[in-house]
């Protein structure tokens, strides 16, 4: 399977509305059903998603808030 990140991003909002569940849980539904390691995606995650992903974290108390300065580790 060869993915774009317009592929990957499309994929992931998709899980996310029909599986109702959380940006990070739709990427690892994604990994296990692709047979993929998470690592193996990082580099198809899209800034917009990756701000989905940050503003989830944040809000689970996973990272902090420090403004543009959190990272997270994709």
């Amino acid at each position: 399977m060869i993915l774009t990140k317009k592929k990957f991003s499309t994929s992931i909002e998709q899980l996310v509305i029909d599986k109702r569940c959380s940006y990070i849980d739709a990427i690892v539904i994604f990994c296990q059903d692709n047979h993929l390691e998470p690592d193996a995606v990082k580099g198809l995650v899209t800034p917009p998603l990756k701000e989905k992903i940050k503003a989830e974290a944040v809000g689970l108390k996973m990272v902090k808030d420090s403004g543009s300065n959190a990272k997270l580790p994709i």
